[in-house]
């Protein structure tokens, strides 16, 4: 008889995005190891036609519907978590807590980031970082009910698992201990994106990538004023998000025209095929618990110039792989583009290593971790 497991998130493909592609990638391999699964999510709408290639079930909680679907979520959780034991958690937190607590349910759950920070931060209250607003006394105040709500779902947990060394640091300050928290990095999976074939830049033009959503603390401000301050460089913006409209106005402002191109909200196949058109990724945001767009970035042979903030230490290798510089720091990210720009043998030799790196976040080793949790559920 098959296991059963319950797998939670609050983004599901189509949507992109960190926690969509790893439980849709965790629910197909607990699928061969013979469990049944089943995925709640939200959704854009009760149904997808790509549902119906997936050999688990997928139950869509339509988040347009916005006067009924806190009851749905909650009417959903409480049915699926009587039929299960063994349950992981990668979003809708807050509603897992509430049922949990309700039928007496312990779950594993994946801490990504931390949610109370980045909802001050689009809504625009705090200017701070992620780790200045952790020890501020009077934001931790200002945001006690919503730190209260998240260390209660945390406490509720069978095993708390982080992506990085630094996001299981932050989440041992809340806790105050850190047993009960795994790090598993995450990963991609190499038959999905096979080895590619490195060239070097032809153009004189070095082409840029951003790929992620849109809000105030992705730092695409800096990407802009920094492609304006030098020449022979092209930045394409992948993603959408909050801070799309301001992001366009910025870039007319800057008076930037064809050094900039937004691309929108594209679909992973669509940044795979970017990937390896682009010279450059960048990532100045920030927080980053653990870049996927970095580890893309590295199986495409891709250097990266991110943020050193959050998990990005964990993932580039500084001067190999790529440059890690400070957060909103124009002039650094201007200066490491001229230098890729300037010495395409460098460029290279980092794209080649960025290659031999990749396999350290092989996605069979993250599966492999999530699956004896499971089994140990």
């Amino acid at each position: 008889m098959n296991k059963k497991i319950l797998l939670v998130t609050n983004i599901f493909p189509p949507h992109i995005g960190g926690p969509a592609t790893f439980i849709d990638q965790l629910a197909h391999r607990l699928t061969t190891e013979g469990f049944k699964v089943t995925v709640i999510c939200s959704s854009d709408g009760p149904s997808h036609v790509s549902d119906r290639d997936r050999p688990f079930r997928v139950i869509r909680v339509n988040i347009l519907k916005r006067e009924i679907y806190e009851i749905l979520v909650r009417l959903h959780l409480f049915w699926q978590f009587l039929m299960h034991r063994a349950i992981i958690v990668n979003g809708l937190e807050s509603y897992v807590e509430q049922i949990a607590r309700f039928v007496k349910r312990k779950y594993i759950v994946k801490v990504v980031g931390d949610t109370v920070w980045e909802t001050a931060r689009n809504r625009g209250a705090t200017v701070l970082n992620i780790d200045d607003f952790q020890v501020d006394a009077q934001e931790q105040k200002n945001w006690s009910a919503m730190v209260n709500q998240r260390n209660a779902w945390l406490r509720r947990a069978h095993l708390i698992v982080t992506p990085s060394h630094y996001l299981k640091s932050v989440v041992t300050r809340w806790m105050q201990s850190g047993q009960g928290i795994r790090v598993v990095f995450n990963g991609m999976n190499p038959e999905k994106f096979p080895k590619p074939t490195l060239q070097r830049r032809a153009s004189p033009t070095l082409e840029v990538l951003f790929v992620g959503r849109l809000t105030n603390w992705k730092g695409v401000e800096t990407a802009l004023l920094a492609v304006q301050k030098i020449e022979n460089v092209h930045l394409t913006v992948a993603g959408d998000g909050p801070e799309y409209p301001q992001l366009l106005t910025l870039a007319q402002q800057l008076k930037l025209g064809a050094k900039v191109t937004f691309k929108g909200r594209l679909s992973g196949a669509e940044v795979k095929k970017l990937l390896p058109q682009s010279h450059v990724l960048v990532l100045t945001s920030l927080y980053e618990g653990m870049s996927h767009t970095l580890i893309e970035a590295l199986y495409s042979g891709l250097p990266c110039i991110a943020s050193d903030c959050g998990g990005n230490s964990e993932v580039i290798d500084e001067g190999k792989t790529g440059y890690l510089i400070p957060p909103q720091d124009v002039d650094a990210l201007a200066n490491a583009l001229v230098k890729l720009r300037d010495n395409e043998e460098l460029r290279f030799q980092m794209a080649e290593r960025c290659l031999q790196e990749s396999t350290r976040f092989d996605l069979r080793k993250t599966m492999d971790e999530f699956v004896k949790l499971a089994q140990e559920l």
